[in-house]
């Protein structure tokens, strides 16, 4: 049985007002990803078999190699296209190119035992789309115990405009989606679902927007969040970030993470997000972002019901609280925000 008062449901109607669409200068316009060209490139023309069985690696490389530069799309059909995830043999998309993958297309990681890995790697390139399909991990298959850092697809070092859009990427050794390095980043309608260390890690990067996206049940090793921001390094700074109209469903960890402790970290905005279950947001030693930049959000969670009484229900109560009070300062339902938390030592007695 699902309750809300009166009161609770004239305030969500309220609240729902403000989910709107609303113009960011923080993120370059990338959900509207385009080849700049007609040439197209079917990986299939070049041998891929995309049967679940074999290697289908280099016939897709060696459509990327012949699409790069031009503008052109690399189509992949549906299929299952097994790919390495690991070495110089990985996958590795080129600049000025579109990767597009059928709704029914899978690029499904050959089980190792690597400690990282990644099915796409984009480094020290420009201008590059992702487009559809699935990109599968081997989470449940892998060889080995160590390590964390199996990524769906890692982006970065150097790397300009780059727009994933409507990519699911599940079931990873690490993270769905990784960034380090990158300037102008879109993140449109992708689905990130039961990785193993986080949905997105955002380690460093300018200009990146996560928007009308779903990040899921992450759980397996910590920090386990929905979204992670986290520079590893003091050179390094995540700033002008925005997160909105997205869902965080059931994460470990919580929905987003921001960690400010080894780096630089500012000007993030978190608005008009669901967050269903868990700790909605936590914020550590990250003086510079904002309360009243974290707005206009939602967190469903399940609370148990009176057991007594004239109240009392037999099913599990569900609670929405609405974030309408955020511009006015932190609103402490949706934020947790600590500062460095270790202890002064104490002088020694004279």
């Amino acid at each position: 049985m699902i309750f809300r008062s009166s009161v609770l449901l004239s305030s969500l109607i309220s609240a729902l007002a403000l989910f709107v669409a609303v113009p960011s200068s923080h993120a370059f316009e990338g959900c509207n990803a385009k080849p700049t060209s007609a040439q197209v490139v079917n990986v299939k023309h070049m041998g891929a078999k995309g049967d679940g069985k074999e290697n289908d690696t280099g016939t897709i490389q060696k459509a990327i190699n012949e699409i790069a530069g031009t503008g052109g799309t690399v189509y992949v059909p549906n299929g299952v296209y097994m790919v390495r995830a690991t070495g110089k043999g990985r996958l590795r998309l080129r600049s000025k190119m579109t990767l597009k993958l059928a709704d029914g297309a899978v690029l499904k990681v050959i089980p190792n035992r690597a400690r990282s890995y990644s099915v796409l790697k984009i480094g020290k390139a420009t201008d590059v789309n992702v487009i559809g399909g699935t990109l599968l991990g081997d989470r449940g298959e892998h060889d080995g115990k160590a390590g964390e850092w199996g990524m769906g697809i890692r982006i970065g070092p150097e790397v300009k405009r780059v727009s994933i859009v409507g990519v699911t990427a599940e079931e990873m050794w690490g993270d769905g989606f990784y960034v380090e390095g990158a300037t102008d980043v879109a993140f449109c309608s992708v689905v990130a679902t039961h990785n193993r260390r986080q949905g997105l890690s955002i380690v460093e990067a300018n200009r990146l927007l996560v928007t009308d996206s779903v990040f899921e049940q992450t759980r397996g090793t910590r920090p386990s969040a929905g979204i992670d921001i986290e520079p590893d390094r003091p050179e390094q700074k995540v700033v002008n970030v925005r997160i909105e109209h997205s869902r965080f469903i059931n994460n470990a960890g919580g929905g987003v993470m921001i960690a400010g402790k080894r780096g630089y970290t500012a000007d993030v905005e978190i608005v008009r997000n669901v967050f269903e279950e868990g700790r909605p947001i936590l914020i550590e030693n990250a003086p510079h972002v904002r309360s009243t930049e974290i707005c206009d959000n939602r967190h469903i969670g399940q609370v148990a019901p009176p057991q007594e009484g004239l109240n009392a229900f037999a099913e599990t109560v569900e609670v929405v609280s609405l974030q309408a009070d955020c511009r006015s300062g932190r609103d402490m339902r949706f934020e947790m925000n600590r500062g460095n938390t270790k202890k002064k030592k104490k002088k020694p007695a004279n």
